[in-house]
C-alpha cells in the first residue's frame, strides 16, 4: 500500500506525532510511506493527483483558534471545500484515514479534522479507518489512540486482498507492526 502522509500543526505536535507513526510503518515493511507532507504541499500537488499517485492518504491535523486549520493546512482543506462545491469526486479510488489532535478545553476541539474526514469522504476517498481523536488534556488517553489508530490503518493494508479475495480474514490478521510489538 502506498502511503502519502498529510499534515497540519501548529505547534508540531500533529506533524511529530505522524512522523513517529509513519516510522513505524516504515520500519515494519508493511506499508510503503512514500511522502510526508504539509497540508500546503499537498493542495499544491492537487487531489487527483494524489489520487492517482497514492493508495491511501493518512492525515493528521488539529484545529487552531476557533476551530480553524493549521497555517500549513488551510491550503488543502480549501482545495477540499472547493472540489465538494463544484461536485467533483477527484479522490475517487483513494483510501484514507484522520487522525485529530487538539485540546478539548476549546469549544472547536477537533473541528479541523471532523471537517477533513467528513470532505475526504464526500470527495470518493474511502474511509478506511475511523477518525481517532487525540486530546491533549488525557496524555495517556492520546497515546492509546494514536496506537489504536496506527495498528487499525496498518491493518487496513489488507483491504484490498480482502476486496480482491473474500477468505482474507481481517480479524484473523495479527494488526501489530514489528515496531509495536
Amino acid at each position: 500500500m502506498k502511503v502519502c502522509v498529510i499534515y497540519g500543526s501548529e505547534s508540531g505536535t500533529a506533524e511529530r506525532g505522524i512522523r513517529a507513526i509513519a516510522k513505524g510503518w516504515k520500519e515494519s515493511k508493511g506499508i510503503q510511506v512514500d511522502t510526508i507532507i504539509e497540508g500546503a504541499d499537498a493542495a499544491r500537488i492537487g487531489l487527483a493527483s494524489l489520487a492517482e499517485q497514492y493508495d491511501f492518504l493518512a492525515v493528521a491535523t488539529s484545529s487552531n483558534g476557533e476551530g480553524d486549520p493549521p497555517f500549513n493546512f488551510h491550503p488543502f482543506l480549501k482545495a477540499l471545500y472547493e472540489a465538494d462545491d463544484a461536485g467533483d469526486k477527484p479522490l475517487t479510488g483513494c483510501g484514507f484515514a484522520v487522525l485529530g489532535f487538539g485540546c478539548s478545553h476549546f469549544d472547536t476541539f477537533q473541528n479541523c479534522p471532523r471537517l477533513t474526514d467528513k470532505l475526504l469522504g464526500q470527495l470518493g476517498a474511502s474511509r478506511r479507518v475511523k477518525r481517532a481523536e487525540v486530546d491533549e488534556i488525557e496524555e495517556e488517553a492520546g497515546d492509546v489512540s494514536k496506537e489504536k489508530w496506527s495498528k487499525a490503518v496498518w491493518k487496513s493494508k489488507f483491504y484490498g486482498a480482502f476486496v480482491l479475495n473474500r477468505r482474507v480474514d481481517l480479524h484473523a490478521i495479527d494488526a501489530r507492526p514489528a515496531s509495536m510489538a
